[in-house]
């Protein structure tokens, strides 16, 4: 039996099971099915999938340079193996993104689990993400869920510790779907519910009011990057250039880049300190209050073990 008979089978396995359930049951379950359920964390962060914050995925790119791919290697560390369709996303991107999850998160607390559909005013949702609410800002963000709906992540995942060792492709949109209405300056967004895989393969809680400090996209990047380590370790200069997707044509150029943007996590208080060695290795020292709150439980990288640094694609 192949792959596709193997997911028709569970399907309609699925359906026996539902028919035995009242009409009123079935809906319920079948609408909970369609709704990307997230975990709960504190107003002040933003739960973000480690696999956006280790990977090119959302590029450090300069403004005129996005262009359109198809099936593009996605540079990341190792254990992560992505492909990517649509046009290049950079940092302004992963902002609405972030911002979309953490709504989503925040609606199990007004009692409104099961709407299909995340509603909300596009002020609003542009202060929130640090953008001003005009005509200009109103434009981009409809171009930001034109770009995360067009769009085709593919990650391959090993199945191991199995009888059958197999590598599966999962091939799929960030947005399934968005409804704007302009007369009320509100858009409604629907998620792709599988997502939900993403978060509990490892998540990092992103400290948004330092996010929102930041000026630079690059310095964004190493926030995220850095806070889903719990501990960092040296990484040489050529690896971070590839793992942000930087459009630096020379290595010169991305490591003063590197050290201004280095400097915007220092006074931010993301990290403490840092310093580029003779091997041209980053060394990165969190603060005293990260490493505190790692050690108590309560820490910002939620993750079920690391990764190396090693890049793929680099």
């Amino acid at each position: 039996m192949d792959k596709s008979s193997d997911a028709n089978a569970v399907d309609a396995a699925e359906e026996r099971y539902l028919t035995k359930l009242s009409p009123e049951l079935q809906d319920a379950i079948r609408k909970q099915n369609k709704i990307l359920v997230l975990p709960d964390w504190p107003a002040t962060t933003h739960g973000v999938p480690n696999i956006y914050l280790r990977s090119a995925l959302f590029r450090v790119i300069r403004r005129g340079r996005r262009k359109a791919v198809k099936g593009e290697p996605i540079t990341s560390i190792a254990g992560l193996n992505i492909r990517y369709t649509g046009w290049q996303l950079d940092q302004g991107d992963f902002d609405v993104l972030a911002h979309a999850f953490h709504l989503q998160s925040r609606q199990r607390h007004m009692e409104k689990i099961n709407e299909e559909y995340l509603r909300f005013e596009i002020k609003s949702f542009l202060r929130s993400i640090g953008r001003q609410p005009g005509k200009s800002g109103r434009i981009w963000l409809k171009d930001c869920f034109r770009r995360l709906t067009a769009t085709a992540i593919e990650m391959a995942i090993e199945t191991r510790h199995t009888p059958t060792h197999e590598r599966l492709t999962y091939a799929g949109s960030l947005i399934d779907e968005f409804i704007c209405k302009e007369s009320e300056q509100t858009y409604w967004i629907k998620l792709n519910s599988k997502l939900s895989v993403l978060f509990a393969a490892g998540m990092t809680q992103i400290q948004w009011h330092q996010r929102l400090c930041l000026q630079t996209s690059l310095a964004k990047w190493l926030h995220g990057f850095y806070a889903s380590h719990k501990k960092p370790y040296p990484i040489k200069v050529v690896t971070l250039k590839h793992l942000c997707g930087s459009d630096c044509n020379r290595l010169t150029d991305f490591r003063r880049s590197l050290r201004t943007a280095l400097d915007e996590l220092v006074y931010v208080k993301a990290i403490l300190d840092w310093q580029i060695d003779t091997h041209d290795k980053v060394h990165v020292q969190k603060t005293r209050e990260n490493l505190l709150k790692e050690f108590s439980g309560g820490g910002i990288a939620l993750t079920p073990g690391g990764h190396s640094t090693h890049t793929r694609g680099a």
